[in-house]
């Protein structure tokens, strides 16, 4: 198959009839062009150009390929210029409740990066660990853990995150390792959770599933202070394996109760269901889902 970038630029070295003009008008070192071209030639194994020291002509198959890769430099243009028309057509504002355990550093770097794709979005973005009214506070989003309580409101699934529960070697030198869910009642655990969170994690899926209860000896909303905490030998946690991937590949977590596998944990993204999805929220839970399922993001997602 042609090199589609050596068919543009060799349309764009006829419409400027010359490789100088060419190379002027695109911004690329002439012999990069030439050279370009060249493979061109040599792909589709016939002659293109005549070139001599003053002139450049079209062979007759070359006059033929040119309008071929002239309508695909249109149709690409046009292609280009659609998207544009379509960013600048979502518009609006644009309210959104997000989790404080949420990396707000990460949060920060998508709304720059949707605003500059989308630049007459408005947003209005608040980190909140509280129960927000969507149609009475006036948000059109709110990014939420499930499991989810039933209502009117429509949730969409944005992504999963595998929990694993953790401890320092040093916390288990001194404490002992737990071998069944049963022995963590006997363990200070650190919740990562809200005020309303109580101390009891979720272990093993269907049937094998069970409720355990720990000794809580800290709640916070922040995963990465329950990391510091449980590297500082103070317990035992549950949280992402993004987010101590590190930890656990150098040694100073360690993970627990692995025969248990937890349910993971499930990220909505919720709006109204009383008027029509809008254009704004379809499109940021579209951006939403794609920067948090790429490699990079699934490092690093909360603290």
């Amino acid at each position: 198959m042609p090199d589609l970038n050596g068919m543009m630029l060799f349309a764009a070295v006829v419409r400027a009839k010359g490789f100088s003009q060419a190379a002027r008008e695109i911004g690329m070192p002439k012999s990069t062009i030439s050279r370009k071209v060249a493979q061109l030639e040599e792909q589709l194994g016939v002659r293109l150009l005549q070139r001599d020291t003053r002139n450049l002509s079209l062979t007759q198959v070359g006059a033929l390929f040119f309008q071929h890769c002239n309508s695909i430099s249109d149709e690409i243009e046009a292609a280009k210029a659609t998207i544009e028309n379509t960013h600048n057509d979502v518009s609006g504002s644009l309210r959104i409740a997000i989790p404080v355990s949420f990396s707000q550093e990460l949060i920060a770097n998508l709304c720059s990066s949707f605003m500059r794709l989308y630049p007459n979005v408005e947003l209005d973005v608040q980190f909140t660990d509280r129960e927000v009214g969507l149609v009475g506070e006036g948000y059109d989003i709110a990014i939420k853990y499930g499991p989810l309580q039933s209502s009117d409101l429509v949730a969409r699934l944005l992504l999963e995150r595998q929990p694993i529960l953790v401890a320092s070697p040093g916390y288990l030198k001194t404490n002992g390792t737990p071998a069944t869910p049963q022995d963590l009642m006997e363990h200070s655990g650190i919740l990562l959770g809200t005020s309303r969170s109580a101390p009891i994690w979720p272990l093993g899926k269907g049937a094998r599933k069970t409720m355990v209860s720990f000794k809580r000896k800290v709640r916070v909303n922040s995963a990465i202070m329950v990391k510091q905490l449980v590297q500082d030998d103070f317990g035992i946690a549950m949280l992402s394996n993004s987010v101590c991937k590190n930890e656990l590949a150098s040694g100073s977590l360690v993970p627990l109760l692995q025969e248990w596998p937890i349910e993971p944990l499930k990220v909505y993204g919720v709006y109204s269901s009383r008027r029509q999805l809008a254009t704004n929220i379809s499109v940021f839970l579209d951006f939403f889902t794609k920067r948090f399922n790429s490699h990079e993001s699934l490092q690093s997602m909360m603290v």
